[in-house]
């Protein structure tokens, strides 16, 4: 007679378990007389992550389709583009660190300059002053560190520089809606302030002045409020441009057309990686996505044959009888001895420590094993970390502190990364004194610029040696050899300023050794050797060597 199985089944585990099963075939004594029976008992035991928390996949975001028309055409599909780069800058570690060290890498020391004096010193100063404290009040270096960053993710980076003189947004309260959007928020109070705009409502669209030309959709306002009441909020957060353009728009004053063309007098508009004539740029993380994609299968697949070999399946074989397929225990003893042995696995794989149980003679317990491959070989993971790094432009070496790179390689590669920031930065420079000069300083015969340094954390020094062999050589600028210090001139002439009026270097005066004084100085000095004793002293005062005229070095 074919032999009943019978399953009994616990419930389903916690996501945070994984299933472990003990099976133990349990049959009849070979003496009784009922027919014989296997009983099969599976347990979830044991502890592991769910598969839940690595749900960090791309194709768990975007299908195969869509990543493939990104790669074939970026600037088409823009939108898929830039949330690919976010999402990948959200969950590869590679991408993160790259990509913040970059932005962090320039100084940003800066210099302040007149292009023309047509009207004295009196003007330029003044412009100057202009132009320092527009910059102080824009919070310039967080301005171009923001406009990298979004360049890095976006492949491009749309701000507004609004000058108002409105009084203070005084509301002292907040929705939800308005709290998660306070990236747009700006103080009305300023004389000057940068908004940006979101890049998924906002285009290229021309040049004009060889400067880029933007337009924004009025629909922003629709999509992203829901009542009138936080259209309205939002709305007073914008440059005066926009919200008169939506309130024509409103009244169907443009003919249905959404796409309203912002004055390039008061827009930037940066993009990387790309053409002119496009009208967006390119992430840096696109140009990684091959390895990026490759990585994450290889990872997933280490996952996987991971909780094959976490899910280790024990089995016990009961001690057969005298006729073949059958169990020397009785139905009870069975049952008592998977008890036992199956009580003893769940207590040690759940709580560690030692188990002890006794079993009959004959009993085998054993467990199946899932081979292991070369798959866990850290090479392999290693290689494609520095494949998706130098995707980027970056030496994997700098920024895991090891690897073949030796030093003058990771110079070499830093001072790449370093010609390519300061690159976008000169574009940003450039867009931040039109902006200026055209809204605040408002005179073309004075103009003032701002100059940043091209120095980084790694060629400061670098820099400044070169600008002091100006200095002493070359009747280099006391400005700029401040500045490639990292600190501010201006800062530096004030305190001088003060030092002189408080008369601080005639109080403090420097303690008088033979560093500081001559032998001529009243004070004293290194005293003359009447009595010497060194044989070239004797010869130079009998010759009265130091009086005699020395030969021209012209």
């Amino acid at each position: 007679m074919p032999e009943e199985q019978i399953k009994r089944k616990r419930g389903r585990p916690p996501k945070t378990q994984t299933l472990e099963t003990n099976s133990t075939q349990i049959s009849q004594s070979a003496n009784s007389t009922t027919p014989s029976k296997t009983y099969e008992y599976n347990s979830y035991v044991g502890r592991v992550l769910s598969t839940d928390i690595f749900g960090c996949h791309l194709y768990d975001e975007f299908t195969p389709e869509e990543i493939r028309a990104i790669v074939k055409d970026p600037i088409a599909n823009h939108d898929l583009t830039r949330r690919l780069a976010m999402f990948v800058y959200n969950s590869e570690g590679v991408v993160t660190n790259s990509i913040d060290y970059m932005v962090s890498l320039p100084c940003l020391d800066r210099v302040i300059y007149g292009k023309k004096r047509l009207f004295g010193k009196t003007k330029l100063n003044k412009n100057k002053d202009l132009m320092l404290s527009t910059l102080e009040n824009i919070n310039d270096k967080q301005f171009i560190r923001d406009a990298l960053f979004t360049d890095m993710n976006e492949g491009n980076c749309f701000y507004y520089f609004e000058v108002t003189k409105k009084p203070n947004d005084n509301t002292k309260a907040l929705s939800d809606y308005d709290v998660e959007n306070i990236v747009e928020l700006c103080d009305m109070g300023m004389n000057a302030s940068i908004i940006p705009l979101p890049y998924e409502y906002t285009k290229i669209v021309g040049r004009k002045n060889n400067r880029n030309v933007i337009a924004f959709n009025l629909r922003y306002f629709e999509e992203k409020c829901v009542t009138q009441e936080e259209r309205n909020r939002k709305l007073k957060k914008y440059p005066s441009e926009i919200r008169n353009g939506y309130l024509q728009w409103e009244k169907g004053n443009f003919a249905g057309n959404n796409w309203l063309i912002l004055d390039n007098k008061h827009t930037i508009a940066h993009k990387i990686k790309c053409k002119i004539s496009e009208p967006w740029g390119r992430p840096l993380a696109i140009a990684a996505i091959a390895d990026i994609l490759y990585q994450n299968e290889f990872v997933d697949t280490k996952r996987n044959v991971l909780k094959e070999l976490n899910n280790k399946i024990i089995f016990q074989t009961l001690p057969e009888g005298k006729d073949k397929g059958s169990c020397a225990l009785t139905k009870t003893q069975q049952q008592d001895q998977h008890n036992k042995v199956k009580q003893a696995v769940m207590t040690k794989n759940n709580r560690g420590g030692t188990s002890f149980f006794t079993v009959s003679a004959g009993t085998k317990i054993d467990t199946l094993d899932v081979d292991a491959t070369d798959i866990f070989d850290n090479k392999n993971e290693s290689d494609l970390t520095d494949k998706i790094a130098l995707d980027l432009g970056v030496a994997a070496s700098l920024l895991n502190g090891s690897g073949s790179g030796n030093y003058s390689s990771q110079q070499n590669n830093l001072e790449l990364i370093n010609a390519q920031i300061y690159t976008w930065i000169q574009e940003l420079q450039t867009e931040l004194n039109y902006v200026i000069n055209e809204n605040i300083i408002k005179d073309r015969r004075n103009r003032v610029e701002v100059y940043y340094l091209p120095t980084s954390l790694v060629n400061r020094q670098q820099f400044f040696d070169m600008m002091k062999n100006l200095y002493l050589q070359a009747s280099g600028s006391m400005t700029m050899l401040i500045a490639s210090t990292g600190i501010n001139p201006d800062i530096y002439f004030n305190i001088l300023d003060e030092e002189y009026d408080n008369k601080i270097f005639d109080k403090y005066v420097p303690h008088l050794t033979s560093n500081t004084i001559s032998k001529d100085d009243k004070a004293g000095g290194r005293p003359s050797e009447n009595h010497p004793t060194n044989e070239n002293t004797i010869k130079s005062q009998s010759n009265n060597g130091n009086h005699q005229p020395k030969p021209s070095t012209k």
